[in-house]
């Protein structure tokens, strides 16, 4: 891999799909009720094994307990960075871009 492909990543904060993700996760883990929009995401959690419905609750697998702390730590990163920056005076605009 040449320096230039691979200094040339794009940087970004995390984004909806993936914020939307974890309140469903979270929610799912909390024995909450899942907002009525998320019945589409609900179906690709079991699908993807990161939700198990066999005894007809919801409940997340050791996959998506991972995958719930991988966002949170995500997310307390993006807060890090952008604290850091600002203690340097440097000023961004966090895009939900991925």
């Amino acid at each position: 891999m040449a320096n230039k492909e691979r200094y040339s990543m794009k940087i970004g904060s995390i984004g909806q799909e993936e914020i939307d993700l974890l309140e469903c996760l979270l929610r799912i883990d909390m024995r909450q009720a899942l907002d009525s929009r998320a019945g589409g995401m609900r179906e690709r959690l079991i699908e993807e094994g990161l939700v198990d419905s066999s005894d007809g609750e919801l409940s997340l697998t050791i996959a998506g307990i991972e995958r719930c702390q991988s966002l949170q730590h995500r997310i307390a990163g993006d807060k890090e960075a952008a604290k850091v920056l600002a203690d340097r005076g440097i000023a961004i605009a966090i895009s939900s871009d991925q």
